[in-house]
């Protein structure tokens, strides 16, 4: 095994610790504050829910560490980072479903974050998005690329669309903006497909000067 997929496993096995570490520390709150099932209006007391904001706050600090210490310049970094962020989100929701076996449905809905404020919306959208984090951070790790201005402002011009529906999401009424989530999961994708775009360009020019 090379040194690039051993730290790729090695990063795989935190993810993996990591999300269902996460989904542990959720059974024990849903015990405490969701004793006769879990819903999605917040019944946990204000002083709890800062140190759980600071519990996530903390997480995405450790995710970020860990790539850090994997990626060997500021564009792996990031690479690594999304590539965490997919799996630890995806074990989480694996690690819930082996203990409690919920959700019910892809289409249940959960409090997905708290900071800066409450995110909503049905697990089916996270799932998604780690499933694109997960493929996107591989892709670009294996190929070796470098995160470019276009590659920037699509993938954080998705990411901003899928954080708006998140927040603007409706938990009473189960109302989610699956239009704007579908916009920002596509700038996300063009964000993954643009880089090889240019690449097969930049091929066939320097193709067209040698001849």
């Amino acid at each position: 095994m090379n040194y690039k997929n051993s730290k790729l496993l090695i990063v795989l096995l935190f993810g993996i610790a990591m999300g269902f570490l996460e989904s542990v520390v959720v059974v024990y709150l849903r015990q405490i504050y969701y004793s006769r099932g879990f819903r999605t209006h917040l019944v946990i007391p204000s002083n709890v829910i800062h140190i759980e904001m600071f519990r996530e706050i903390m997480t995405i600090i450790m995710i970020w560490a860990v790539s850090s210490l994997a990626g060997e310049n500021r564009s792996r970094k990031i690479y690594y980072f999304i590539y965490l962020f997919g799996i630890w989100d995806i074990f989480y929701y694996i690690g819930l479903k082996l203990i409690l076996n919920w959700p019910p449905s892809i289409l249940t809905w959960d409090i997905l974050f708290l900071v800066p404020t409450e995110w909503f919306g049905p697990v089916l959208a996270p799932v998604i998005v780690s499933l694109t984090f997960i493929a996107y951070g591989l892709i670009m790790i294996f190929k070796k690329e470098n995160l470019d201005l276009v590659q920037l402002l699509t993938g954080l011009g998705g990411g901003i669309l899928i954080f708006t529906s998140f927040v603007t999401a409706d938990a009473n009424k189960l109302n989610y903006n699956w239009y704007i989530f579908s916009v920002g999961e596509g700038l996300i994708l063009i964000s993954m497909i643009a880089k090889f775009v240019k690449k097969i360009s930049n091929s066939k020019q320097k193709d067209e000067n040698c001849d």
